[in-house]
């Protein structure tokens, strides 16, 4: 049986439909996403089978927000 690692990143933004819009055009076949909004909320929950490509995962979506934001 193989680790699945995951991660979820909460960021509060007026705008969070629009960026989870944004985000949704990128696809990784490394690593699965499910991106929603909630309220003021943006909610990324990234899982990988392999730490490295958890961490690929997470700073390629903190830098396509950073750039959104």
């Amino acid at each position: 049986m193989q680790k699945v690692y995951s991660a979820t990143i909460e960021i509060p933004c007026e705008d969070a439909e629009i960026i989870k819009k944004s985000l949704e055009v990128e696809n990784e076949h490394e690593f699965s996403v499910n991106i929603y909004a909630e309220k003021n909320k943006l909610v990324i929950k990234i899982e990988a089978n392999r730490i490295s490509m958890l961490q690929a995962g997470i700073n390629s979506y903190l830098r396509a927000i950073k750039s959104l934001i």
